[in-house]
């Protein structure tokens, strides 16, 4: 981690469903913020004493503010529930300053593909992009598009054109430019790993060199690990029978092993293969695939894990 310093929150709004827009500034006589480019992150030490990462999502040509994104995390340890519940306007934040491992590279034509909250570095490219009138567009997959972060202005001029909104993969596949390979274009892809590796999977399959294809892959920082090894059970209803899910094995491993047929696919939580009815329990859902209301009777069995002791499947 970087040496931090201090600035000031001089705007905090909502941002979509679930997130909370930063916007900030240096303090009353102090330096100008550092200057960053397109792709950069920050640390940022949250109100609960822990140190987060954030990509900077406003115009890296008018660095006199940055501006953050925050998801509220559903298994917070304090980091983005602090950010998001306790900052204010008039606070003031430590943060790094800026760094970049995901620059955008020359090219004659780009295509951004974001899977939901991982679409905060690609506004920053997209930013400059449109500045210097490149040939872009911005692939957008976020479960409940209508509420999708910043969908309010990727939908207005000068971005609309340059802009499609997904729900998923299993439903609308992977953007169409990717199925026509093209050696003068950058691709610029970033969001949870499953959506990553099946984007990147189809890209290269298509013909795209891996080196054309740009990374970063967003990995939600709140999960804790107590919860993803934790074991549990699930309750198969039509048989009765219970098999045992142990840490470090997935629903579908756990249920093939005991002989119950699980029909699998990506094994990434991307196609929707092994999507079953749930009927009683809390799932720790970690698909790209099921809607937030498909989420409260269905589970993904390659990637998805428990949040209560047992879960009843339809099965």
């Amino acid at each position: 981690m970087s040496s931090l310093f201090r600035v000031l929150v001089d705007d905090v709004a909502p941002e979509g469903a679930g997130c909370v827009r930063l916007r900030l500034v240096a303090r009353p006589g102090q330096a100008a913020l550092p200057a960053f480019e397109p792709g950069a992150h920050v640390d940022v030490m949250t109100p609960s004493g822990l140190i987060r990462q954030y990509s900077l999502c406003g115009s890296a040509d008018e660095p006199d503010a940055y501006e953050l994104c925050v998801r509220r995390e559903a298994n917070s340890r304090g980091g983005s529930e602090s950010l998001c519940g306790q900052v204010s306007r008039g606070m003031e934040l430590s943060i790094s300053g800026p760094r970049n491992a995901f620059p955008l590279p020359s090219a004659r034509r780009y295509i951004l593909v974001a899977g939901g909250i991982g679409v905060t570095p690609l506004l920053s490219m997209m930013r400059r992009l449109q500045r210097n009138k490149a040939d872009w567009q911005l692939h957008y997959y976020a479960r409940d598009p209508e509420q999708a972060p910043f969908g309010d202005m990727l939908r207005q001029a000068p971005y609309r054109d340059h802009v499609r909104f997904y729900q998923s993969l299993r439903r609308e596949g992977c953007p169409p430019p990717l199925g026509a390979p093209s050696s003068d274009t950058a691709v610029m892809l970033c969001g949870p790993d499953g959506f990553m590796n099946a984007v990147f999977s189809h890209a290269v399959a298509a013909g795209w060199s891996p080196e054309q294809i740009h990374t970063e892959y967003f990995r939600p920082t709140e999960t804790t690990h107590a919860l993803s090894d934790q074991a549990f059970e699930v309750v198969l209803a039509r048989s009765g029978q219970t098999v045992s899910v142990p840490a470090g094995q997935s629903i579908a491993s756990a249920l093939l092993a005991e002989g119950v047929d699980v029909a699998l696919s990506c094994e990434q939580g991307m196609c929707g293969a092994c999507v079953v009815p749930l009927l009683a329990g809390e799932a720790d859902h970690r698909d790209m695939v099921l809607t937030e209301e498909e989420q409260g009777d269905h589970i993904a069995l390659c990637c998805s894990r428990s949040r209560t002791p047992s879960l009843t499947l339809d099965l």
